[in-house]
């Protein structure tokens, strides 16, 4: 192989990976922002949802949640990073940890949360469900 060619496939690498690397970051900017969730109506009285999502010199991003019922209140301020199409944002507090996974969806994001997030808000409310932009 000449150092031509070298020089050459080195240079498409070059491009290939800054481009991987601009759509990455293009593509984790879109969930920054600010949401709101939740509903009111008779049955359920008003229960709020709201989410904060803004990324972080460093790249990774923090999130806080904020759920709440006339009997329930939730927050979550926790820190994690894009992998594949969802972030994924962890609080630990008194030996708990709470995990979101964030996805963007046409009108905002989509939280689903793990099953160890209770200790963060209580039986009556949750951080899942869809947000749309503020």
């Amino acid at each position: 192989m000449t150092n031509a060619t070298t020089r050459r496939r080195a240079g498409v690498s070059g491009v290939i990976a800054l481009a991987w690397s601009l759509a990455s970051a293009s593509g984790a900017a879109a969930f920054e922002g600010r949401y709101v969730g939740g509903v009111k109506s008779k049955a359920t009285k008003e229960y709020s949802q709201s989410l904060d999502i803004k990324r972080r010199a460093n790249g990774d991003f923090r999130v806080e949640a904020v759920v709440g019922t006339p009997d329930c209140t939730g927050v979550f301020d926790g820190v994690g990073a894009v992998v594949g199409d969802a972030l994924a944002a962890t609080q630990k507090e008194d030996n708990e940890t709470c995990t979101l996974t964030i996805r963007r969806t046409k009108k905002g994001v989509s939280v689903e949360e793990d099953s160890r997030c209770l200790y963060f808000h209580g039986a009556s409310c949750e951080f899942s469900g869809d947000y749309r932009k503020k």
